[in-house]
């Protein structure tokens, strides 16, 4: 699994990827991947494709309001609105990984696990307070103290499964200023699971 997860440490930090091009017009979903993969979030989100970013490393795309990004209120919004993240780690060599998420989660427990969703890539950064499996799934509940996460509520949701041969990673938080409740983001972020399972035909 060395591959993977050296895959995943880089389509989990934005820097690693080059921009996906900016659009005036709002942009409720992306293909990745040459196609493999279709991400979208819950109703009410859209891609902010300036904060989005794309090579053969991987790809991160941020989701935020629609109304927020359109600038306009009739573009939509969620209820309780967070920020919403998409990490897709290029196809994979090993297989078997959707069976294989014990050894990621152990991976996370790691200092190279936790540095690598770290904000900072510090390892001290970050505190693991839960982690648990359903359906193919791995969630995390994390708490990341770094610098760089101020502006977003320290704690927040991941979950982490395979899709085509890929590691897709997806998160939940909340903005500093706007806190949305741990169980709202939860429940958030299936959504966003089962949105993007659902348009790629379920696929694992």
């Amino acid at each position: 699994m060395r591959t993977t997860f050296a895959a995943l440490a880089c389509a989990l930090a934005a820097a690693c990827q080059g921009p996906i091009s900016p659009s005036a017009a709002v942009t409720r979903s992306l293909s990745l991947g040459a196609g493999d993969i279709s991400v979208a979030g819950p109703s009410g989100y859209c891609v902010d494709r300036r904060a989005s970013r794309e090579t053969g490393s991987g790809a991160f795309v941020l989701f935020g309001s629609c109304a927020a990004l359109a600038g306009s209120p009739l573009a939509g919004q969620p209820e309780k609105p967070a920020l919403l993240t998409a990490s897709v780690a290029p196809a994979l060599s090993g297989e078997g990984l959707e069976t294989r998420l014990d050894e990621l989660a152990a991976f996370f427990r790691s200092d190279a696990g936790r540095a690598a969703l770290s904000r900072d890539g510090r390892a001290g950064s970050v505190t693991i307070a839960a982690m648990e499996r359903a359906r193919g799934v791995l969630y995390i509940r994390l708490v990341d103290r770094s610098a760089a996460a101020q502006k977003v509520e320290p704690g927040y949701w991941r979950a982490a499964f395979a899709m085509r041969g890929r590691l897709v990673t997806l998160s939940a938080m909340s903005l500093a200023d706007r806190p949305v409740a741990d169980r709202d983001l939860r429940r958030t972020l299936d959504r966003f699971i089962a949105r993007i399972r659902r348009d790629n035909g379920g696929a694992a």
